[in-house]
């Protein structure tokens, strides 16, 4: 698994949502989510595809559950709950196979806010 840190996104993701514990959140949206990750990308000038193919740890195009959620600890530096990992992932995943492929996140990540 090829991790981003090197390139500043795991820290500016830690930097900038670990003020905000979104596991203990009552008000946590999907969209904060979303949001946290598209701001990093842009600071550290990754795409969607660099963030798939480091939270992608078994290479298989398609990021499950467990991916999700080890990816979003990494990079977030927060856990979240499997509630939230669920809603992630039912958000995103536009073919309902219960997994987020590449082209779904690039879909979130790249639209226009």
């Amino acid at each position: 698994m090829r991790l981003l840190e090197g390139n500043g996104f795991g820290t500016f993701i830690q930097r900038s949502t670990r003020r905000e514990d979104m596991s203990n959140d009552e008000s946590w949206t999907v969209e904060e989510a979303i949001s946290n990750l598209k701001n990093a990308m842009k600071e550290s000038n990754q795409s969607a595809a660099d963030v798939f193919s480091s939270i992608d740890a078994n290479n298989d195009g398609e990021i499950n559950g467990p991916e999700l959620y080890k990816g979003l600890l990494e990079h977030l530096g927060d856990a979240l709950s499997p509630g939230q990992v669920s809603m992630i992932i039912k958000a995103l995943d536009a073919n309902e196979d219960n997994r987020i492929d590449l082209s779904e996140l690039t879909a979130a990540l790249e639209e226009e806010e």
